[in-house]
Order: structure tokens, then sequence, then C-alpha cells
């Protein structure tokens, strides 16, 4: 295993307990005593209170089993500034907590060595703000297992930055439609159908700015894709400080992967946009579309997201929030007990209603 890497850590000024990044004032607050610091002030703070390295000292170790190769290319340990604690996490995550005193701990080292972000945008909403609306998810929905919405359910959901490719690209596309236009009318005997066909060619051309694709083996890119919009307008620097309290994920999806994906995103667009040209047919159907993309530009930035997988019956059920517009998604299980005793209401209703109607028909 590699040798332990010094963790990076915001204290607070007034107490010295840990701080993070709270999305309402937009600063570093601290949960012990509640002081709010900017980013630049609790910097200087932190860099004024660096202790010198002390003289090392190393126990004589047995030697034991070792980790594999392949185990010791993705583990990596860090060491917990707050209770010395070691953390021990995957080769892509950036920030963590500390697992036996909880402390918010970022890993400097998980992002040095490969891309800076260019941007970030910070959280605009807390935990609450997810527990609430994963509640909202979940109304309405009696087939839900029991303890579903439990408390101890709701504390796992987590804030992550998710790693994003922005994608600038100019497309120029063509495509050639079909359609019809049907005609009806009557007399006084028959009723008359007319269809009249057309062949129909559109060109044109668009520049796009800040397609989003994540970068993270570990989303599913339809599942990212289903919280969107994002307001590029908050995108700022990025600084380590914003990922104080939460967790990050350094990017595994080189830029160049998302040119597939990309491409149809560009390509559903510019045809909506020609469909939407087409008025007066009864249909419109694409034969053929050709698309160019050329200048194309790729910037990787951390997206907010609340994040909460769950599992039910050996299956993981994973629901996403929006950190900044509160916009969240998810599938559900469905409890079969619940499913049976539901169909059985259901049964026995369709029951009675048939018992009546035959005893009003006597």
């Amino acid at each position: 295993m590699e040798e332990q890497t010094r963790v990076l850590e915001y204290k607070c000024p007034c107490c010295n307990a840990g701080l993070h990044f709270g999305p309402d004032a937009q600063k570093l607050t601290c949960d012990y005593c509640g002081n709010t610091f900017d980013i630049d002030t609790v910097r200087a703070f932190n860099e004024s209170q660096k202790p010198q390295d002390a003289e090392e000292f190393q126990w004589e170790q047995e030697q034991t089993e070792q980790f594999s190769e392949e185990e010791e290319s993705t583990l990596r340990a860090f060491q917990c500034p707050s209770c010395g604690g070691e953390i021990l996490c995957d080769e892509n995550t950036a920030a963590s907590f500390c697992p036996y005193c909880e402390n918010p701990t970022i890993m400097p080292t998980r992002l040095s060595g490969g891309l800076k972000p260019d941007g970030v945008i910070p959280f605009k909403t807390g935990k609450e703000d997810a527990k609430a609306a994963f509640l909202r998810l979940c109304k309405g929905k009696p087939l839900l297992p029991r303890g579903f919405t439990s408390e101890q359910r709701l504390e796992k959901i987590t804030g992550m930055y998710v790693p994003f490719w922005l994608y600038d690209c100019a497309a120029d596309f063509s495509g050639s439609y079909k359609a019809t236009r049907v005609h009806t009318w009557s007399d006084s005997k028959y009723e008359y159908t007319k269809t009249d066909h057309f062949l129909l060619k559109r060109d044109a051309s668009a520049d796009f700015t800040g397609i989003p694709m994540d970068g993270s083996t570990k989303m599913e890119d339809d599942f990212m894709e289903s919280i969107e919009p994002f307001d590029y307008k908050q995108l700022t620097s990025f600084d380590m400080a914003y990922l104080t309290g939460y967790l990050a994920d350094k990017y595994d999806v080189p830029s160049e992967n998302g040119e597939p994906r990309v491409r149809q995103r560009v390509d559903a667009a510019m045809n909506d946009r020609l469909q939407s040209t087409f008025t007066g047919y009864s249909s419109v159907l694409p034969t053929s579309r050709q698309l160019n993309i050329k200048h194309n530009k790729a910037r990787y930035v951390f997206f907010p997201v609340w994040i909460l997988n769950t599992k039910y019956k050996d299956k993981i059920y994973t629901f996403a929030m929006n950190g900044q517009t509160g916009k969240m998604t998810g599938a559900f299980p469905i409890c079969p007990k619940k499913t049976a005793a539901w169909f059985a209401g259901v049964t026995a209703g369709v029951a009675l209603i048939a018992s009546l109607v035959q005893l009003l028909m006597l």
C-alpha cells in the first residue's frame, strides 16, 4: 500500500472544530460553535496553524499477508488529522468523512497528478432539503415497503460533488423527412380521404455550449441527465474549500469517451428544432440525418448532487437530487405482500360489485 498522505482539513479559528461548506451562507460553517467564515480567512488561519514536522518513529512490524498488486492499485490510505484514524478509499475519491470521528476531511492528492476542475457549482440545498424532497417523492405510493421512509434510511442521504464534462461545439445538421397532409370530406353518400405526400429537406447550423456529461462510471448517464438542468450562472472557480463536508469523486471517464453521447444529444436537439419548423402536416417522419460536429472543447467541473443508495431484497435503489435546484428522481421498490393485498382487495371489490349487479337484476 502507498505511504500515508497528509489530509487537508479546515479548522474553526474560534473553537478548532472541523468546518464544512454551508450552502445557505455560502461560507465555511462550524457545527460546534455556529460561526461562519470566508474561505480566505480560514485558509490564512490554517496556514498559520500548520505544525512543524516531527521526528519520524516507526514500530517494528512482523511481516504479514500483504495486499495484492490489484488491491494496492485501487486502495489508498489517509490519516485523519483530528483523531489519527486511517481512512481507506478507492482511487477516485477526492473528499470523504472520517469513519471514526465523523470529521469532514479532504484528500488533495486524489486531485493532483491529473486535471484540476475548471469550476464548481456549490451546494445550494442542504441535507434537510434532500430529506423533504425524498419524502415528497414517496408520498402517495401505498405499495412501498414498510420503513422505507424511516429516519435511519434518510440519514444515509449524502452530499456528493459529481465530476462532469461540459462540451462546447458547433454542429451542422442536414435531414430529410417524409410528410403527409390528410384531408377528409363527405357528401350524402360517401366519406372521402385524400392524402398528399411530401419529401422535405432541412439544413441548419448551431453552436452548443455546456452540454453536460457525467465523468464517473459510478453514475448512470440517464440517471444524471434526469436531474438536469444545472444553472451555469452559478458556476464558480474551483476551490478545495467547497468540498468540506461532502464527498467528491475524481473523474474516471476521459472526455473523449463522452463523444458518442454528446453526438446523440446534439442530434436529438437539432432534429427536435427542425421538427418544430414543420407546420400544416398530418405527419412528419425522418428518413435520413447527417450531423457534423466541429470546434469541440471539453471543460471539467464538479456539480452538487444529493445521493441515497438503499438496499431492498438484495437490490440497490438509487435516488438523486440536484444539489442546486432541488430536482429529485429515483426508482421505487414494491412490497410483494402489499401488492398481493392490493390485488386481493381489487378482486374482492369487483366480485362484490358483480354480486350486487346480479341481485339488482333478479
